[in-house]
C-alpha cells in the first residue's frame, strides 16, 4: 500500500495545527475548519474567473492582491451605507457606533485603548466615537478595579436598550451584505476574512513604524519592492543638456 497520500495528509493536519492552535477543540469543530483550510491552501475548490462576475472590466495591471483591497474598501462603503439606514430612528449615528456598543456588550468592560484597537481604530477617530456614546448616555465610566489610573467603559440600561433593538435591523444588513454568496461561499469568504483579520491584527497593535519600508521588512519580508506595472519602463530620462545645442 502507497502511505504517501497519509504522510502529505498528516504533514498538512500538522502546519493546520500550527497556523490556527486548533488542537484541543471539539473535534467536530477541528475537522470543519481543518476543511475549511484545507481547500484553501491546496486551492481544491478553484473560484472560476473574475470576469465572469465582475460588473466591469477589469484594468489589465490589477492582480489578485489590488482587487482584493478594492472590494474590500468597497464591501465597507456598502455596509456604510445600509447600515445608516438600519440606524435612521436610533441614538446610533454610524456603523461604528454600533460596532462599539457591541464589542463593550461582548467584551466589556473594555479600556478606552483596547475599545478603540478591538474596532481597528486610530485614537483621534476613537475617542470621537467614545465622546459621542458618552454624551448620549448609552455607555459609562467606572474605575479600574486594581489600577485607578484606568477607567473601564460599560453599557449604560439605555445603551443596553439601544443595541439590543438594533441588532435584529443589523442582522438584516448583514444578510444583506452577504448578498448572492451561496452558504459554502459565505462559510470560505468568512474564513479568509478571519485569517486575514488574525494576520493584520498584530501589525496594527504593534508600535507604528515611521515608514512604509520600514513596515515591510519588519512585517511583510515576502513584499517585493521592485513591483512595476506590466509594460512600464519607468520615469522618462532626463534631457541630456547637450541635446538641444
Amino acid at each position: 500500500m502507497n502511505y504517501s497520500l497519509v504522510k502529505q495528509l498528516v504533514a498538512l493536519a500538522e502546519e493546520f495545527h500550527r497556523e490556527s492552535g486548533a488542537a484541543g477543540t471539539d473535534p467536530a469543530v477541528e475537522l470543519t475548519d481543518f476543511s475549511r483550510w484545507l481547500q484553501a491552501r491546496t486551492g481544491a475548490t478553484a473560484a472560476p474567473p473574475r470576469q465572469s462576475v465582475e460588473r466591469e472590466p477589469s484594468h489589465p495591471m490589477e492582480t489578485a492582491a489590488s482587487v482584493i483591497g478594492k472590494f474590500v474598501t468597497f464591501m465597507y462603503r456598502y455596509l456604510r451605507t445600509y447600515s445608516r439606514l438600519a440606524l435612521l430612528h436610533t441614538p446610533l449615528i454610524t456603523y461604528d457606533d454600533f460596532s462599539y456598543l457591541a464589542a463593550v456588550y461582548g467584551r466589556g468592560p473594555l479600556s478606552k485603548s483596547e475599545l478603540i484597537t478591538r474596532n481597528i481604530h486610530e485614537k483621534p477617530t476613537g475617542s470621537e466615537i467614545i465622546r459621542r456614546l458618552l454624551a448620549a448616555g448609552l455607555i459609562q465610566e467606572a474605575p479600574h478595579a486594581t489600577d485607578r489610573r484606568r477607567k473601564l467603559l460599560s453599557l449604560t440600561a439605555a445603551g443596553q436598550q439601544v443595541l439590543f433593538e438594533a441588532f435584529a435591523s443589523m442582522s438584516q444588513v448583514a444578510a444583506m451584505a452577504a448578498g448572492n454568496l451561496s452558504p459554502a461561499e459565505q462559510e470560505q469568504l468568512a474564513y479568509l476574512l478571519t485569517k486575514l483579520d488574525a494576520f493584520h491584527f498584530p501589525v496594527f497593535a504593534a508600535a507604528r513604524p515611521a515608514s512604509l519600508e520600514e513596515m515591510r521588512q519588519k512585517h511583510f519580508p515576502h513584499v517585493p519592492t521592485d513591483w512595476r506595472p506590466a509594460g512600464f519602463g519607468g520615469p522618462p530620462a532626463a534631457p541630456d543638456s547637450e541635446a538641444g545645442r
